[in-house]
């Protein structure tokens, strides 16, 4: 196969790719706008004959999509940090119940949906690392575990030293990652399965999270649970 054929093939993949990104973007982003729009705009024309619940229900919807709108939109500028190499881990001392709390706290109303525990294997569990890149890393998988983890969410944090390194293990009970992908999920646009079409994400939480790891001398794996559900977990080093 000559060259010219080649890059050929290669500039046609770059721009199936570059489609599939806008598409999958543009969805995303159009998707809680316009339930934003029509849910203030029924509350606007019709206020006067709404019920006090009705009226409660059309702005909570508009307020949960205006949570899914600036999340996508602060991956999507967070991935282009990221791509810039304009990123820079501050390391400090910080204390992971406390963290983690802050992370449950920037979830909103979406903290709701589900059952969050935290649980620590050891108390006073404190450590050198960038608490805000932490933060984020550990709000992205929480985030990720209630869309995946079906109407009713149960999710268990738990936190604490292994030796040298640090753990934050999240699970959900949810499907699953299906078998073979454990690693395809941390790619960019990366999407599994039917009911990941139907809840709508750009795809790049999972990725910002292991671009985050990196940064902070870590990593993060997900893996399935013998007892059901996923179970994703970042590791980083003490000091």
């Amino acid at each position: 196969m000559n060259e010219k054929i080649l890059l050929d093939r290669f500039d046609e993949t770059r721009v199936n790719i570059h489609r599939q990104m806008l598409s999958v973007v543009s969805h995303d982003l159009k998707t809680p706008l316009a339930t934003i729009i029509g849910s203030l705009e029924v509350h606007a024309r019709m206020e006067e004959k709404l019920s006090p619940e009705k009226k409660k229900l059309l702005l909570n919807s508009a307020l949960m999509e205006a949570y899914r709108l600036d999340n996508f939109i602060t991956n999507i500028l967070d991935m282009a940090k990221f791509e810039g190499a304009i990123v820079e881990a501050k390391v400090e001392r910080c204390d992971l119940k406390t963290l983690l709390s802050d992370s449950l706290t920037r979830l909103g109303p979406r903290r709701e949906k589900g059952d969050i525990s935290l649980r620590a294997t050891q108390t006073n569990v404190t450590v050198h690392t960038d608490p805000m890149l932490l933060g984020r890393a550990a709000g992205l998988l929480l985030e990720n575990a209630l869309r995946h983890a079906g109407k009713n969410p149960i999710i268990i944090v738990e936190y604490g030293i292994e030796g040298e390194k640090a753990f934050i293990r999240i699970h959900d009970n949810g499907e699953g990652i299906p078998l073979g992908q454990e690693k395809a999920i941390f790619s960019k646009y990366t999407r599994l399965g039917k009911s990941d079409q139907q809840n709508a994400g750009t795809g790049l939480g999972l990725n910002i999270c292991s671009e985050i790891m990196k940064l902070l001398l870590g990593q993060v794996h997900g893996e399935n649970h013998s007892d059901g559900g996923a179970i994703f977990t970042l590791e980083f080093p003490v000091k």
